[in-house]
């Protein structure tokens, strides 16, 4: 059964534990912002029995779902229902996300969210934080389409991408040989992350340090690795030649080893990866983990419409996620890597530090004075019961 309610007066009790600037063991929401007063008036109060309260999760990089694919430009209904889906599974904020097109469709694509966005209800489900460009200055494709690339990172042909609410630019930043294109997009509030790049060792190396880059799209997928090591597959034994070269400066070849190595090697770069067991390996997962902590370690799926991943399925290639933020949530405790309390934090935390406009509303935590953005994760059934987004409820049982 699925619940979608409205409430101006919320008391949460009897959960197991609330992660975040939370001591008390009754939470309040009052007209959608969590408060540390007691209004006992009027109040639906949210059994919460077996439920850990954390921060809601927050996707940065969402494609598609199910039928809409935002490649397309998806009917308003379609984002609609795609918003509820995602607050169901425990997804309280996101960024729509374009891929490596022609220019012109992209802008078309870019005031095709931004025209929904002014006409969308406030209840409709997960917020969308703002768009994620991915690509178009890259060296390395996966399913990007090579004939749109451009090679040429200068702030003129950045220019006509830059629209209204484009938050995240994902690019290969070896391809901006001044630095002053990725200095304009932080000027304009926009985070730069790293994706889709051939870069050596060297290169990434110098672009990291020099351009002061804090972040990663799709850890390892479309990266330049090294010779010998894959993060794919179930064979776990390669993970030792990425280990070796990690802890031994004097192995590393600076111009043949790629850039997932200096990523590696800069502890304060936060690393966004798929934690599916199918675009990164587990035990890589588990290496990720163990080197970044928790703190730089951030979860994201990378989804994409149904219609598109069957069809890039069909042609033998791995074309986006279908795996939801809960379940891979749930995967980083299964597979031993952290505790649920963590596990749940790396879903909306770290990225939530980084990403201009998630920070402003108080996203990655739970904190009396800011708007209610929660996930319930149920203990007992090992998954999202449900989020609280402003005054709006949605919940499943």
């Amino acid at each position: 059964m699925v619940v979608k309610n409205k409430s101006s007066k919320l008391k949460l009790v009897n959960f197991v534990k609330a992660l975040g600037n939370i001591t008390s063991n009754e939470i309040y929401i009052e007209h959608g912002l969590i408060t540390s007063q007691n209004n006992e008036t009027n109040l639906d109060i949210i059994d919460c029995s077996d439920c850990i309260i954390a921060p809601g999760f927050i996707d940065p990089q969402l494609n598609g779902y199910d039928d809409c694919d935002f490649w397309q430009f998806p009917l308003y209904e379609e984002i609609d229902a795609l918003r509820v889906k995602l607050a169901l599974s425990g997804v309280t904020a996101f960024c729509p996300t374009i891929i490596t097109n022609d220019s012109e469709r992209t802008v078309k694509l870019i005031e095709h969210i931004n025209s929904y966005l002014k006409q969308s209800k406030v209840n409709v489900g997960a917020k969308i934080l703002g768009i994620h460009l991915e690509g178009f200055f890259i060296t390395k494709y996966g399913v990007h389409e090579s004939k749109y690339v451009q090679k040429n990172l200068t702030i003129e042909n950045l220019g006509a991408l830059i629209r209204d609410n484009v938050v995240i630019f994902t690019l290969a930043p070896e391809l901006d040989r001044t630095g002053e294109a990725i200095e304009f997009l932080k000027k304009k509030d926009i985070l730069v992350s790293i994706g889709h790049s051939n870069a050596t060792f060297q290169e990434g190396e110098k672009a990291i340090n020099q351009y002061k880059l804090h972040c990663v799209t799709h850890m390892f997928n479309s990266l330049k690795g090294i010779e010998g090591f894959s993060h794919r597959g179930n064979n776990s034994a390669n993970i030792k030649v990425l280990e070796s070269k990690f802890k031994n400066e004097g192995l590393v070849e600076p111009d043949k080893d790629g850039i997932v190595l200096s990523i590696l090697k800069n502890k304060n770069l936060c690393c966004m990866v798929i934690a599916d067991g199918l675009h990164v390996n587990k035990e890589v997962i588990e290496f990720l983990y163990r080197i970044k902590g928790k703190e730089y370690f951030s979860l994201v799926t990378d989804m994409v419409s149904t219609a598109f991943f069957n069809s890039a399925k069909e042609h033998g290639s791995l074309g986006g996620g279908q795996t939801p933020l809960e379940k891979c949530v749930s995967n980083l405790v299964d597979w031993g890597i952290c505790s649920i309390h963590d596990a749940l934090l790396c879903a909306s935390r770290p990225i939530s530090n980084y990403l201009k406009i998630a920070k402003e509303l108080g996203l990655g935590t739970l904190c009396p004075g800011k708007e209610a953005s929660i996930t319930l994760w149920d203990t007992k059934k090992d998954r999202v019961r449900g989020t609280i987004i402003g005054e709006n409820l949605f919940l499943r049982y």
